[in-house]
């Protein structure tokens, strides 16, 4: 048979383990790629899974899934995934995209079932790792959720989510002291996150570094000044350094407009 004329048989969605049903929540955007320049070099296709090369048609719905989501079409983008799943059932970011949206709709079991999947298949994927450390942490599963942010992080050292994310489970878990290098590494990579000096005021906070925590609930106020969270965040310190009529003040401020 002429080989132009060969039909290829579609391979069948192949579900990752325990996913029996896709309920789908959003995620965020993604970018639509800049227009072609027809007199430019054609550059190969970047490689998607593991090692298999990512053909327009997947980068195509990749697209028109993250915009279903963004427009609330979440039956549409859960078809999509899976249609793409079925060109490519090795195609990890698609997986790991279905997982975020799981999780978020509270389908934290299949969530995770899909994001061991991917990590088994691709043990450093770092946004795989990202989420089911989020995910692992939300469950109070603070080791595991450890072992997988810190793996993040040391595969990708100047990523702001890594150590932000770590530095979270760490609180979470008590463990204050190990969670300041991380937050603080955050603001290093990433001096206008308001939420990175939320946390590292309270962390610093709750080892009695009381100046440190000062400068970082001014520094969090400065970046979001209606923030009712760092305003509490100053009255609380000020309240221990024993500046009362400042307290005072930043608690009226924050009750202000939390009721806002």
């Amino acid at each position: 048979m002429n080989r132009r004329h060969r039909r290829h048989r579609r391979t069948p969605y192949v579900a990752g383990p325990g996913t029996a049903s896709r309920p789908v929540i959003p995620f965020e955007l993604v970018q639509d790629p800049p227009a072609a320049d027809p007199a430019a070099a054609v550059e190969p296709p970047v490689p998607h899974g593991f090692g298999a090369p990512a053909l327009p048609a997947e980068d195509l719905l990749l697209r028109a899934a993250a915009e279903a989501t963004a427009r609330g079409d979440e039956g549409r983008a859960v078809g999509i995934y899976q249609e793409l799943l079925s060109r490519n059932p090795r195609h990890c970011t698609a997986r790991v995209r279905l997982a975020a949206l799981l999780e978020r709709r509270g389908d934290h079991d299949t969530a995770l079932a899909e994001l061991d999947w991917v990590v088994g298949q691709q043990p450093d994927h770092v946004e795989a790792l990202l989420h089911r450390g989020a995910v692992l942490g939300g469950l109070g599963r603070f080791t595991h959720a450890e072992r997988d942010l810190a793996h993040a992080a040391h595969v990708d050292p100047t990523n702001p989510d890594a150590h932000c994310a770590l530095g979270v489970v760490l609180s979470r878990a008590g463990l204050w002291r190990n969670a300041i290098p991380h937050l603080r590494r955050v603001v290093e990579l990433d001096p206008s996150s308001a939420t990175a000096y939320d946390h590292l005021g309270e962390a610093l906070n709750k080892v009695d570094d009381l100046d440190g925590a000062l400068q970082a609930f001014q520094r969090s106020t400065e970046l979001r000044p209606n923030s009712a969270k760092a305003l509490r965040g100053l009255g609380i310190v000020y309240d221990r350094l024993n500046r009362p009529a400042e307290a005072a003040q930043m608690y009226r401020r924050s009750r202000e407009l939390a009721g806002a």
